[in-house]
């Protein structure tokens, strides 16, 4: 698919001296890809103010990994990855469509980044897969988006989809994440799913979460963790699967960081199916 670079500037000639919020996800997971001097510098700031922050990562890499094995098995064909960033290194989790392809070998699986460089890895990675796309675009601009694929043809809108939201939505200010939120939930047909991840402020973590906010800002980074209530408000009322909004680590009982204490994932996960529309 063809399309306009959805709100997102063009790389300016600072672009790879100033961090970047995919590399430091994508050190934090154990990848190397494009690591330069203020990606390293800055990921070494967070990890002083918060130990658990690799281990966070790696956790929530895994339900990333399982949710989309799990979705897979309730019979998903459509998907729709916000926030993909780099393409996953050799750590056991791989992209999602390699995770979805074996059991629905037609299924499309759309991947959304802001980042240039990060979604070009991504789109190199997966090698023309059939079914695969990927779309440079600013979430700002999401209903832009949806419009877009929906014409092309690439996503049915009277299909359920199933939506990632992983750690993506910590780093919108909360109006836009708002905005955002309720153009996808508007889009998406009744039977759709919405998978979100996201930093909190709870666990007695306010104090670390403040300090984690303040050095990525001097960076220039939007970084918001949220505590319970406003995450689950994201899910705009729909029925949660499973164990509803809990721990990362504590939505799927095979994750194998199961047992790792709240304060150590640091951010909350959950599922939610959209209802079917009301009868007039």
């Amino acid at each position: 698919m063809t399309a306009p670079d959805y709100g997102v500037i063009p790389l300016g000639e600072d672009a790879l001296r100033r961090p970047s919020a995919s590399r430091i996800a994508h050190l934090l997971i154990g990848g190397h890809r494009d690591a330069y001097e203020a990606d390293t510098a800055l990921t070494d700031q967070l990890r002083a103010i918060f130990s658990h922050l690799d281990s966070a990562a790696r956790i929530g890499r895994a339900y990333r990994t399982l949710t989309a094995q799990h979705l897979a098995h309730l019979g998903f064909r459509q998907y729709l990855d916000l926030g993909c960033g780099y393409p996953a290194p050799d750590t056991g989790h791989p992209d999602i469509h390699h995770l979805i392809h074996p059991h629905h070998p037609a299924a499309t699986v759309v991947y959304i980044d802001g980042d240039r460089i990060a979604l070009a890895h991504a789109q190199a990675a997966a090698c023309g897969a059939a079914g695969v796309h990927h779309l440079l675009a600013d979430l700002r601009h999401l209903p832009d988006v949806l419009h877009d694929l929906t014409v092309s043809g690439i996503l049915d809108r009277d299909v359920p989809t199933a939506v990632l939201a992983h750690d993506v939505l910590p780093y919108l200010p909360d109006h836009t994440a708002g905005e955002v939120l309720a153009a996808l939930r508007g889009w998406l047909a009744p039977g759709s799913v919405l998978s979100i991840s996201h930093a909190t402020t709870d666990y007695g973590l306010a104090e670390v979460m403040s300090k984690l906010t303040s050095a990525y800002e001097v960076a220039g980074i939007t970084y918001q963790p949220r505590p319970h209530a406003v995450v689950s408000a994201m899910f705009g009322g729909w029925g949660q699967l499973g164990s509803g909004l809990v721990p990362v680590a504590g939505w799927h009982a095979n994750h194998p960081d199961r047992a790792a204490p709240e304060q150590v994932s640091a951010a909350y996960a959950g599922i939610a199916i959209k209802p079917a529309r009301r009868l007039p």
